[in-house]
């Protein structure tokens, strides 16, 4: 397939300029990224997926050959997330690859839905009797996710510190990435139970000025509100928001509660579509306005609670969680909290064309890239990479998957922010260097240009390569296509054809 695959790329459009470092055109380079894309992700789940009960490993040892452990919930949405970008990618090219599409489509789809099956192994719920008591009151949730596998479908602890926010918030993610993909319905549907469910985590308990604290604490079971609970819900609220203000989906309500000033709840009804952007801005300005750290232009790790216990209180007869005050922004400033506002302000520029957002993108990501990279040499060539550790002059950290997610924030601005196509571009050397020099038995480095050490891949005996970051690398290549694909011109000529 191969063979065949980099055939055709000679024979597509000559239309786009050829990049320095390759010597190939925008559409060649987004042929080879998802050519790679697939070699890489077909290579992790023969590895590390087993399709019949949905378990996907946690390690991979290339010297035995050997899969071991079993992931949490957060990595296993790496793997929803390496698929969505390898169909995204797939969709991109399907009017100027069909042979690539047809081979590949389908298999992805149901690779897809073996995956949410094997999901399911880490869904729980709230009943009636014993009901989440949040800070719209005590409710039943069915279809929640914990945070550790069950032995069967549904059967998932999800109570107190068991399920947490974010974990619900990159599902909903991939969960809409593969509806807009494949038009399955019930990927959506789960979307939004998911997404009232993480809604109610929003504290809106009431200054006393009327408005609302905000934020989503990391989960149900704790006091800390983080960037990693806010951020990642920007951008699928605002892609809800886009589904629901076309068509016959414009008429469609929503019905949730709010607080009054004295803390009773009552329910609010709004169009779908005017909810869902509400919700988008006003986490994006909590987020914004509490967890930036002005000194280097990046994001904390979280904000924590003068006090650790949740407490509650009862109003007529109806338990409440109460508001606890958080501090400022503090801990870590990880790769992915920052990338994720980048995402957010990219997805809020287009959709509502207001300059603030513009203006903060240009910022962050000036700001990110300036925290987040550092210039390295190899073969005599000068490379920029994102770091993939702590830097202990700045504090500032990441792993491939959060570099990963900072990627994503980059390729969302550089539709809008021409110094954000240099960022990307930045990344696919790196990539394409380590891909060409350090690969071991399918896999990738954390370290791109200086490549594997003993902790990671060299040493047999510490040879544990974990499945997160390696579909991270996967994932890039994928979204690296529909990037490459814009510069093309490719969406002009599908134009085009359909008129």
């Amino acid at each position: 397939m191969k063979k065949r695959i980099l055939t055709a790329v000679v024979a597509v459009v000559a239309f786009a300029g050829v990049h320095a470092q390759s010597g190939l055109t925008s559409e060649e380079m987004a042929v080879r990224n998802l050519q790679r894309a697939i070699e890489l992700t077909d290579g992790i789940f023969d590895k590390m997926f087993t399709v019949s009960g949905g378990k996907l490993a946690f390690y991979y040892n290339a010297t035995t050959g050997k899969a071991s452990d079993i992931v949490s919930v957060w990595e296993y949405t790496s793997a929803l997330e390496a698929t969505n970008s390898v169909l995204e990618g797939l969709t991109a090219l399907k009017e100027s690859q069909p042979e690539i599409y047809e081979a590949n489509y389908d298999r992805y789809v149901k690779r897809f839905n073996d995956l949410y099956r094997g999901l399911q192994y880490y869904r729980g719920k709230y009943t009636d009797s014993k009901p989440l008591i949040s800070y719209t009151g005590p409710n039943a949730w069915a279809n929640v996710y914990g945070v550790h596998r069950a032995n069967s479908m549904g059967g998932a602890n999800v109570q107190g510190i068991e399920n947490v926010y974010d974990d619900q918030m990159w599902i909903i993610r991939e969960l809409l990435r593969a509806y807009k993909v494949t038009g399955v319905e019930n990927y959506l549907n789960m979307a939004e139970n998911l997404a009232a469910y993480v809604l109610d985590g929003w504290d809106c308990n009431l200054k006393a000025d009327g408005t609302e604290y905000g934020g989503i604490t990391w989960g149900p079971g704790y006091t800390s509100k983080h960037s990693c609970s806010n951020g990642p819900l920007i951008s699928p609220l605002v892609w809800l928001s886009e589904i629901y203000s076309e068509g016959e989906r414009a008429d469609a309500d929503v019905t949730y509660y709010a607080l009054d000033k004295d803390g009773r709840r009552y329910e609010v009804t709004k169009k779908k579509g005017e909810y869902y952007l509400d919700f988008a801005r006003k986490v994006f300005d909590w987020q914004y306005n509490t967890l930036l750290d002005s000194g280097t232009g990046v994001f904390w790790d979280a904000a924590w609670a003068s006090t650790g216990d949740i407490t509650y209180r009862e109003i007529d007869g109806v338990k409440y969680r109460v508001h606890l005050d958080v501090g400022g922004g503090g801990g870590d400033k990880w790769t992915y909290n920052t990338g994720v506002m980048l995402s957010g302000a990219a997805d809020l520029y287009r959709v509502t064309g207001e300059q603030t957002y513009l203006l903060k993108l240009k910022n962050m990501s000036l700001r990110a890239h300036g925290n987040f990279s550092r210039v390295v040499r190899a073969d005599g060539v000068r490379y920029t990479q994102m770091l993939y550790a702590k830097n202990n002059s700045t504090g500032c950290n990441g792993t491939p998957w959060f570099n990963d997610v900072l990627e994503r924030g980059y390729i969302a601005g550089a539709e809008f922010v021409e110094t954000m196509k240099g960022y990307v571009e930045e990344e696919q050397k790196c990539l394409d260097y380590a891909y060409d020099n350090h690969q071991i038995d399918g896999f990738m480095p954390i370290d791109l240009i200086n490549g594997w050490n003993d902790s990671d891949a060299s040493n047999p005996e510490e040879n544990k390569i974990h499945v997160m970051y390696a579909l991270s690398r996967a994932s890039e290549y994928g979204m690296m296509v529909k990037y490459q694909a814009g510069l093309t011109g490719i969406k002009g000529v599908e134009a085009e054809k359909k008129n």
